[in-house]
């Protein structure tokens, strides 16, 4: 399977979600003011809302552990970047 960045993020974020007991609604369409070069990265989190699976890391690299599901608004707001193929930055 060729992975787009959407697949690849769902996956890793999945597999992060499982680890750190996060429960996600997978199957939410993320809401139209998400800029479409996030929508990959948009999630609905219990008890959080809709989030964005970002990191704050300044590494050029970032590991999943990195990462977390920042909240839309605050990223919206933020002046976050992409960050190689499929990743999402938050300044600090």
């Amino acid at each position: 399977m060729r992975h787009t960045p959407r697949t690849f993020t769902r996956e890793i974020a999945r597999r992060e979600a499982e680890h750190r007991g996060v429960a996600v609604d997978w199957d939410a369409e993320a809401p139209a003011e998400v800029p479409e070069e996030l929508r990959h990265a948009a999630f609905k989190v219990a008890e959080r809302g809709w989030c964005v699976w970002a990191t704050t890391s300044p590494e050029e690299m970032a590991m999943p552990a990195d990462r977390d599901f920042h909240p839309l608004e605050e990223v919206l707001a933020s002046g976050w970047s992409l960050q190689g193929w499929n990743g999402v930055r938050l300044p600090v």
